[in-house]
């Protein structure tokens, strides 16, 4: 398992006219954090067009926690916390800490794998389940 941390700067056009983080902005970051985790693992978004499937999502969930202002850094993990037995579904978890270490946010996402062709649900290759399974565990 690998845990995974990737940081971001809070830019002038992230924040909201209170000048803190807007949230969805929190989620354009954990998307990132899910790209980088995966390109860090071999599977880049190229290799998965290779391979005729990509992730969708289904629902968040957003619960913040503190404020991020401008030019703050933030750092996000990236957890596994459930996979479906053929890795076609999957609830994937992001905590989100300030620099302080305080936890800002935490953003639960969950999705499935998607066949780019046929336009459905699919089971992925087992490339692609190999690298969900190196995602560190959400511990309960």
């Amino acid at each position: 398992m690998n845990e995974f941390r990737t940081s971001f700067e809070v830019r002038w056009s992230d924040v909201d006219p209170n000048m803190h983080l807007r949230h969805t902005v929190y989620l354009d970051y954990a998307d990132q954090t899910r790209i980088r985790f995966f390109e860090q693992q071999g599977l880049s978004f190229n290799r998965l067009l290779e391979l005729n499937v990509g992730p969708i999502i289904f629902g968040t969930q957003s619960n913040f926690l503190k404020e991020v202002l401008l030019s703050e850094e933030v750092t996000y993990d990236c957890r596994l916390l459930e996979l479906s037995s053929d890795g076609r579904k999957w609830v994937i978890k992001h905590n989100v800490y300030k620099s302080d270490g305080q936890l800002a946010a935490e953003l639960t996402y969950k999705g499935a794998w998607f066949d780019l062709k046929a336009r459905k649900l699919t089971v992925p290759p087992e490339e692609v389940r190999n690298v969900m399974n190196l995602m560190t565990p959400v511990e309960q």
